[in-house]
């Protein structure tokens, strides 16, 4: 990734992983408190698929286990899963924004 090129789309990448997870994680935030089984999994769906296109995969193991669980039926334990992404995000946001952040 030496090319000037690469370099800029890959930083507007990172730029538009950042705003995007930071409306998902909010909009999960809200949907864990709502607690509806079909919403609350669409949007981990959502955050399931943006963690696994950019490869992060601290972030996509907890998103699959509380898809599962919510799919399950179970929507407390998804719950209970789902508030550990939050965390892992920030952390892997934190890093991100350390390595492109010029």
């Amino acid at each position: 990734m030496n090319d000037p090129e690469d370099q800029a789309w890959l930083k507007e990448m990172i730029t538009s992983l950042l705003e995007n997870m930071a409306t998902r994680v909010q909009n999960l935030d809200r949907l864990m408190v709502a607690k509806d089984p079909k919403d609350l999994q669409s949007e981990l769906h959502q955050i399931k698929g943006v963690a696994a296109n950019f490869g992060l995969t601290a972030l996509s193991e907890v998103v699959v286990k509380a898809e599962a669980l919510v799919k399950e039926g179970d929507v407390d334990t998804s719950v209970t899963e789902g508030k550990k992404i939050a965390g892992i995000w920030d952390a892997t946001k934190q890093e991100l924004e350390k390595k492109f952040s010029s």
